[in-house]
């Protein structure tokens, strides 16, 4: 009996300080990712969705619904989360040059994004007022191809917090023109919307909009097998949905996005997630460096537009902007380190 007593006392020690095992596996306490809702089903909810692949984390994985990048990163800094998943380039960018204490783990997709347009416009000189979600990847996109365009300073362009607000404000007739994510590109093209340009074509000009995986230095540093086992999962995860048995794995997922799972099924089966065969050549360059591979010249980019726009002071040398790019974890996962 007293020995039954004193582990009846142990486990409701480790239970109050947060050392009892969690749900799915977890030994590490709850894993809260910053996440975008919307009809595309990201990694981290189809993980989170399939017990499978849940249970492979070492960690009870919550996530909480962000509304953009910029607050999601914003959010990672001050603790609500040491995870973001799907966040773009510029808030990335932004948010290290202003001295956050992030890592990128893993790329995980590319925007599939379009500028939406009414009946009124047949080509890029009839754009009057674009809106676009401040800060972030599209904002990199938007004003790169305006650039190429010959049309800086010609148009307006309306900055919103949020996807839902302009899409709201494009439905509502405020704007004659919305650049935005393919999540809300579904919705639009049922009120008429058609896409002047789609962001594959304006990445072909170098305005790359990459999606990533971010986790925070401290977390990475205290709980590295956590953040291991989390990239293996989300890099399955992304070959799972595009697989014969895809629709299997994004259902489930559709109850974190705020859809109907038709509409996720739709929406995610041909979203362009990075295959696993380029996935490293984003992380490293052939010399083996992270300073050599793509997410880092794309970071160059990325900066030289962040301090046009007042949202950083100095483009980081590549030596420091690499500092931010971890490509260890899917070294370990294509050696044999997942399970």
């Amino acid at each position: 009996m007293p020995d039954k007593r004193l582990a009846a006392a142990i486990a409701l020690v480790l239970a109050a300080t947060g050392c009892a095992g969690a749900a799915g596996g977890g030994t590490a306490g709850p894993l809260r990712i910053g996440y975008f809702q919307g009809a595309v089903a990201g990694p981290e909810s189809v993980v989170a969705a399939n017990e499978e692949l849940a249970s492979k984390v070492p960690a009870r994985i919550e996530l909480r619904p962000i509304d953009s990048g910029v607050a999601g990163m914003a959010q990672l800094r001050a603790g609500a989360f040491p995870v973001v998943s799907g966040v773009g380039n510029p808030p990335f960018v932004g948010a290290f040059t202003n001295g956050t204490d992030v890592r990128v783990v893993f790329a995980e997709s590319l925007d599939q994004s379009g500028l939406a347009v009414n009946d009124e416009i047949e080509s890029p000189s009839d754009l009057k007022k674009i809106g676009v979600l401040v800060g972030s990847t599209l904002d990199f996109q938007l004003r790169g191809w305006l650039k190429e365009q010959g049309l800086t300073g010609k148009v307006q362009i309306a900055s919103f917090a949020s996807e839902a607000a302009e899409a709201a404000a494009w439905k509502a007739g405020k704007i004659d023109a919305v650049f935005i994510s393919q999540a809300f590109l579904l919705e639009l093209r049922r009120h008429g919307a058609r896409v002047l340009v789609g962001s594959a074509e304006i990445a072909e000009k170098g305005y790359a909009a990459v999606n990533l995986l971010a986790v925070s230095g401290a977390y990475i540093r205290q709980n590295p097998q956590a953040v291991q086992a989390l990239v293996c999962q989300i890099s399955r995860a992304q070959t799972l949905v595009k697989g014969p048995q895809g629709e299997r794995y994004i259902r489930p997922a559709a109850r974190f996005l705020g859809v109907r799972p038709e509409d996720a099924v739709e929406a995610t089966r041909n979203y362009p997630y990075i295959p696993a065969a380029e996935e490293t050549s984003w992380l490293k360059g052939p010399d083996g460096r992270a300073a050599s591979g793509r997410l880092v010249q794309n970071f160059r980019l990325t900066a030289e537009f962040l301090v046009s726009q007042g949202r950083a002071k100095t483009v980081p040398g590549t030596e420091q902007i690499a500092a931010h790019v971890d490509p260890t974890f899917w070294d370990k996962a294509q050696a044999g380190g997942c399970k």
